[in-house]
This record gives structure tokens, sequence and C-alpha cells, in this order.
């Protein structure tokens, strides 16, 4: 990210613009986020000051954000004070990371009352203040006194404190010569970009990447490793820069990592990362807008697929542990065979069998060398209730491990299924398919139903079917359109209701992972159609890191639900085994 001073003044630049523009709704749809509704003439556009530490910013933009049924105090103290009010000036002092937005507003009385709103973008400093004309606060987004801050206190009705000044020189106003000097009484053992940032205001650690990349300097070069000819060179990038900087000279970028997450912004091109996607916003406010919304959404996929992950690992963690405990069941089995043994034993010799004996040594008819077996016995029984006793031992243990068997069975399907839901969770792309597995868990019991917040004696809305969700479409080599379900209602849906009987399926064999569907469309299925497919079906399951990964084919008629099966759980014949590396 390069939110630092250069930034700024692009963004104060863009803003100077509203000029003119009337408050006219005031909004803190969040802790630390407020929105201001700037109107001139018929347009209106939102105003988004953020001073949360980690993405204090401010900026026009177009998100939508839901606001809290009561608005909280220092947005009742904006509204009172800014609302109708007029934008003056827009003010950025040098190239600090401090913007001052001055109000032309009336009091009570209707008479002139100058407001100055603040927005200081320093980090876990950051900050939103109201200043009145006298330089004393009114009120801030984050109130803290001497207890927090030795510099300076924050709170109502104190004065205005700026924040420390930082002793860095202009960029803008250094010819070649100064800026060699400044470079030179920085630490020489220091990396470039550290001196850049600490020497140069409004230059910070994107900034100063760009400038070394541009310079053909490489990452982690110190000053003791440069001479006349890097220094000139660095020189040289610093002017190209900040040329770029300016509004006629704006080339807004946003760089994204390849899965699509949002990697860095800046007003002007940047050529350190080359290879990645990139978008280019029409103005640095809206570059901005864009990051921090793509971030923002990222941060709620990522946030509500950890949620799930939890849910799903605690529900494997209990089945896997009940598989145990059910498999040493039915393994104790195999010993119940010797108490029918020993039963029958003692049942054949019982004529030799004296009241009160501890044990009974007899030869074992079902061995050919008829070994002799050695059967405890208890003295206080009769060697009839001795025999009875070791035949209702064996009958039990065969009845628990026939009931283990079958839950042994039924815990191994839920491990099937969990996995195959993890596996979905794992490939969810967006929120809405975080959604739909949610509202499948739900329906599975794994989570609590939502429960809507009704007035009394208002009758309870139905609830709202659930479409599933589009699956992902691919193209093959030959034409071939190949589906991939992305969950276990979308594969139920996929193979069950839309695909054709003649159209062929291919599933990761004895993995969880997704449906996938040919449309033949009545045609023969050429070979490199069925391998994409077949490394489609690798890549979208548990397999998808795995080399030479067997899947199942079979055309979709020899496909079927068993009844009772949960989503995604289906049986198939007439298959053939095809071994794959996954797809890219």
């Amino acid at each position: 990210m390069a939110f630092d001073g250069l930034f700024l003044a692009a963004i104060s630049a863009e803003l100077s613009g509203l000029t003119g523009s009337r408050v006219d709704r005031i909004f803190q749809p969040e802790k630390e986020t407020v929105i201001l509704h700037l109107r001139k003439g018929r347009d209106t556009r939102k105003l988004l000051l953020c001073s949360l530490s980690d993405q204090a910013r401010v900026h026009l933009t177009t998100a939508s954000f839901t606001n809290p049924p009561t608005p909280p105090l220092f947005c009742m103290v904006l509204r009172k004070h800014l609302e109708g009010g007029i934008l003056t000036a827009v003010e950025q002092p040098g190239l600090e990371r401090v913007l001052k937005l001055h109000f032309n507003t009336t009091d009570e009385l209707g008479r002139q009352a100058p407001r100055l709103l603040l927005i200081e973008i320093m980090g876990k400093h950051s900050n939103i203040i109201l200043l009145n004309p006298e330089g004393s606060i009114i009120d801030a987004a984050r109130r803290y006194t001497h207890a927090v801050s030795r510099h300076r206190e924050v709170l109502p009705g104190r004065p205005y404190v700026p924040p420390p000044a930082q002793d860095k020189a202009d960029p803008r106003k250094l010819d070649d010569e100064a800026f060699t000097c400044l470079l030179y009484e920085g630490n020489w053992g220091d990396p470039l970009e550290r001196l850049l940032v600490n020497r140069l205001a409004g230059v910070g650690p994107e900034t100063a990447r760009e400038i070394i990349h541009r310079a053909g300097l490489p990452a982690g070069t110190t000053l003791e490793g440069c001479g006349a000819y890097e220094v000139n060179r660095l020189y040289q990038a610093l002017g190209e820069v900040l040329a770029a900087t300016g509004p006629a000279a704006w080339k807004p970028e946003v760089i994204l990592r390849p899965e699509g997450e949002p990697l860095a912004f800046a007003s002007f091109e940047l050529h350190q990362y080359q290879g990645l996607p990139r978008e280019h916003p029409a103005t640095p406010g809206a570059a901005c807008d864009y990051f921090y919304s793509l971030r923002r959404e990222h941060q709620l996929l990522e946030g509500t697929r950890r949620s799930l992950e939890h849910v799903l690992e605690k529900e494997l963690k209990r089945c896997r542990k009940k598989e145990g405990l059910q498999a040493a069941t039915v393994a104790e089995a195999a010993g119940a065979e010797e108490f029918r043994l020993a039963g029958e034993l003692i049942t054949a010799n019982i004529y030799r069998i004296k009241k009160g004996q501890a044990s009974l040594t007899a030869a074992n008819f079902y061995d050919p060398d008829g070994e002799p077996v050695t059967i405890e016995l208890d003295p206080s029984r009769t060697p009839a209730e001795n025999a009875q006793w070791y035949f209702n031992r064996y009958n039990k243990a065969k009845h628990a491990a026939r009931l283990a068997a079958a839950q042994l069975e039924q815990t191994k399907a839920e491990i099937a299924y969990l996995e195959s839901i993890a596996q979905a969770v794992s490939m969810a792309a967006t929120r809405d398919d975080l959604e739909e597995i949610r509202r499948e868990l739900r329906q599975a019991g794994y989570l609590p139903e939502e429960r809507d917040k009704q007035k009394p004696g208002k009758k309870a809305a139905k609830p709202e079917a659930h479409q599933p969700s589009r699956p992902l479409e691919f193209t093959s080599p030959d034409g071939f359109k190949i589906l991939v379900g992305k969950n276990n209602r979308q594969n139920d849906w996929l193979t069950l209701k839309q695909a054709a009987d003649g159209d062929l399926w291919l599933h990761a064999k004895d993995i969880p992972g997704s449906h996938v569907i040919i449309r033949t469309g009545g045609r023969e299925v050429p070979a490199t159609t069925l391998e994409t497919a077949a490394r489609l079906a690798a890549r979208y399951s548990r397999a998808g890191q795995s080399s030479r990964v067997p899947v199942d084919y079979t055309l979709v008629k020899h496909v079927r639900k068993p009844p009772g099966a949960r989503p995604g759980m289906v049986i198939y014949d007439h298959q053939r085994t095809v071994y794959v590396t996954p797809a890219e």
C-alpha cells in the first residue's frame, strides 16, 4: 500500500474540485469510519474518512455501508456542527499525512461558525478531529489523554496540538546536489529504502521501493554500495515519480496478486510489480476505493472461510474419535469367538467339572491337532452356569459388534461428507459460495438455524428458497463445454438435474471433490477433452496438489443417488479410471 504524503497530495488535488459543496448528510457506519455526503448542484459524492490503524485513509467512495440503528456520539457531533455547511478549502501542510477540510457553517443563532475537520493518517495514531476557529478540539473519533500520548491530549475543549514535526526535506524542492548531500547525511550502512523514507517527506516504503526499482538497483542495496552514478540514477528516478504524481500525469494503478487479492495502489504506474494483474481506475481516489473495497471483500471472505473451517474441523475431530471407538468395538468381536469356544468346551466336558473348580483344560475339537485349551471358571458357579456365562458374553459381543459395524459405516460416510464440504470451502471464491455452504451446514444440523427477529404478533415470513449458484465453466480444446460443481448442493443440481443421460460424468476416485460434467450433445468425446475434464476433476479435489490422481468417468445415466444420501453423495457403475496430473 502507498498512502504516503505523495499519495495524499494527489487526493488533496482531487478533493479540491469539491470546494463549494454542501454537507448534505453524515453517517458513521463503523467505529472510526465517517461518510460525508457532499452535494454540488445535482451531483452528490460520498467522502470517506477512516482512522483505523491498518486502513487509515481519505478518499471519495462508491461503496455502500450499513449504518447502525443509533448514530454514535461522534457522528451526532459532526452532524450538529457540519451538516448544511459549505466545503471552502482542502489543505495539506507540505507533504505531511494530514488533510485539513475547511467548512463554513452557521451556529444556532445564524452566525458564521467556521469549522476545521482534520484527518491524520499516521498508522496507530491516526485520527479524525473537529476544531473550532480558536483551535480547540470539539470532538475526535479517538479520544486519549497523556496516559496514552506524552506529546498531546485529544479531548473535547483541549487546544489542538499538531503531531510532532518530522525533520524531512521536501523532495519537490531538491536539486541533485542537495539530494546527494541529504543521502550522505544518513547512515551509510542503512538500506536505500530506509534512507529515502527517513530523509524525504511524503515518501513511504512503497514509493521508496518504486524509486529504487526505477533506478535499476537491486532491493536491499545500501548507500555504502552506491557511487555517484547510482545516486544520480536515484535522483532521476525520484524526478520521474514526482512528475507522475501531478494531476496532469496521473496513471492510477491497483496491483493484484494472481488469486485476485489486492497488493498495492498508487497514483502512478508501479513498475516494480511486473507480470502481476493490475487495474487502472480513473482517479487516485477511485484506485484507493477499489483497493480497500477488494481488501474488505477478501477479509470478509477469509473470515467466513475460517469460521466454516473451524466448524468442520471440530466436527471431523468428533467423528474421527467416534470412528476409532467404533472400530475398536468391531475389532473386539474377533475375540468373541473365544467366548463361544469356551462355552462349547465346558458343555462338552461338563461331566468332568466339579463345583468349585477354578479352571478346565480340554482338547480343542476345532483344532486339527487337538491342542489343549485352558478355560477359567468361576468357582461360585455351577458348570452349566459357567457355560451360560460364556455364551452370554459371546452374544453380547456379537450384538455390540453388529451395531458398531453399522455405526462405523455411518460415521465413515459422515466423515466423507464433511471432507467434501471442507473441499468446497477451500474452493469457494466468493462470499455467496460460502453462504451457500453455510446454508447446507444449517440444513444438515451442524450450525444452528438463523432466527428472524420478529415483532410480537407479526406473522413470520416463509423461508426464502435459494437456488444453487452457477458452476464453473470451461471449454475444452475440442470445443466441448465442461462444468465443475463448487459445492455439494451444486454437485447434486449439476449431476441429477442439469446433465443429460448421454453426458460424461467425472470424479476423483475415492477422494472428496467436485462433480465434473462434459456436455457431449450426443457426440463422441475426444481423448483431449476427456483428459482436460479429468485434470479439472483432479484439480478441484482434495488431491489438487498431488500427481497421478485417479479419476473415474462414466455416463450420467449410470450415476444415481441412494435413498437418504447426503448432498453430493452418489453411487455409480460402468466406470473407467484414468490417471492424470491436476490442471493448473
